[in-house]
């Protein structure tokens, strides 16, 4: 059994990132950056978001392996020009999306609830800025300009996706919104390592996601699963229990992204973790961690467009708008020469008592018939109040 079992409180939840869930926790160690760094919803949108921006300066912090793989990622995305990179974090409550978004800059950023409840209530848009280790440079008038000095990682992290057992749609319609400012490079969907099944809940997550965000979103997705110093089942291997978790998880999302099945990464935010010589965090089959992540979310990010939202047939109110007039104009040409034909021709042949009222149209047996059998009702009620 894995230590993130059901019902079992895991200690790296506090270790890492929440070791002082009640004191203050800083917001970055950077000065603050103006000018056009991160995204800028203020005075564009009405979205009621946290924002941070600063220099990266924990980034020196990272092991000088981790810094390299970072760094390549980085101009990598420079040189296609892309020297701003944006990361949605998705997923439901007590993932790790928090604890990913720390791990990830190097900071204790983001509050970490040690029993899996989420401690924000809005999405939290996060923005590092680091040089260029290559300058991607242009010639203007035969002067070589530096194009990208910089570059910015924004990270979003969001509320959960889950309040009790139904989903929290508000979080998706606020995604929704952002990616009509921003478009998404890369979405992390945050899920466990260390659970054995996908749940009816997920699936709901899943069908969710894909209705109000779009089948479309799941092709800039890395499904990133987090406490990943799992321990395998008796006689099952590390490399086993990880492709079961991220082969069932896979499919299911299959079935709702129209059979898109996301590339993964493992993670693991403990700093309990076990490292290598240079002071990395590795997984059990020896994987580097981070600069696994950062490498495979780069790849999705080169190999497909940025995500944008596009409300066009997401919401149910907007579906099939175009068969209204068509359906009107049916109505409209059913009830002219089929059902007021009808309706004439029934009242020439038996008239109606709440119709025309021409002798001719009248059926007089009908109305007597009616007359009778409301006298014969008046009478029955009144033997029932003298029977009494």
């Amino acid at each position: 059994m894995g230590r993130g079992a059901q019902g079992e409180q895991d200690e790296e939840w506090v270790e890492e990132e929440g070791m002082e869930i009640e004191a203050e926790i800083e917001e970055g160690e950077g000065a603050s950056v103006s000018g056009p760094l991160g995204l800028q919803f203020t005075g564009t949108t009405s979205l009621d978001v946290d924002q941070d921006a600063s220099e990266w300066t924990n980034f020196k912090h990272f092991p000088v392996a981790t810094q390299g793989v970072f760094r390549a990622c980085f101009n990598k995305l420079a040189q296609q020009g892309r020297p701003e990179f944006t990361i949605l974090l998705l997923g439901k409550n007590g993932v790790g999306k928090s604890s990913t978004v720390n791990h990830l800059i190097g900071e204790r950023k983001q509050k970490v609830n040690p029993y899996g409840v989420s401690t924000i209530d809005k999405p939290t848009v996060i923005t590092r800025s680091v040089p260029l280790p290559e300058p991607v440079t242009a010639d203007v008038l035969g002067d070589p300009i530096n194009l990208y000095p910089d570059f910015h990682l924004t990270l979003i992290d969001t509320p959960g996706l889950v309040i009790g057992d139904r989903i929290h749609e508000a979080t998706l319609n606020t995604v929704a919104e952002i990616a009509k400012v921003e478009p998404i490079d890369a979405v992390l969907f945050v899920d466990r390592l260390d659970v054995y099944e996908v749940s009816a809940l997920d699936r709901e997550v899943f069908e969710a996601v894909s209705r109000v965000l779009g089948a479309e979103i799941w092709g800039n997705t890395v499904l990133c699963l987090t406490h990943g110093e799992l321990e395998p089942a008796k006689g099952q291997t590390y490399a086993d229990a990880v492709s079961a978790r991220a082969e069932g998880i896979q499919g299911a999302i299959a079935r709702y992204s129209g059979g898109t099945r996301p590339e993964f990464a493992v993670i693991e935010n403990s700093s309990k973790c076990a490292r290598n010589w240079s002071s990395e965090r590795i997984l059990p089959d020896g994987t580097v961690a981070l600069p696994n992540l950062i490498q495979r979310v780069t790849e999705v990010g080169l190999g497909s467009q940025p995500y944008e939202y596009d409300s066009r047939g997401k919401s149910p109110d907007s579906r099939n708008k175009w068969m209204v007039p068509l359906v009107f104009a049916a109505q409209v040409l059913l009830k002219k020469f089929l059902f007021d034909k009808a309706v004439r021709q029934w009242d020439t042949y038996h008239g109606d008592e709440w119709g025309p009222k021409e002798q001719e149209f009248k059926d007089d047996k009908y109305i007597a018939k009616m007359k009778e059998a409301k006298r014969e009702y008046i009478r029955r009620q009144k033997a029932k109040q003298e029977a009494k």
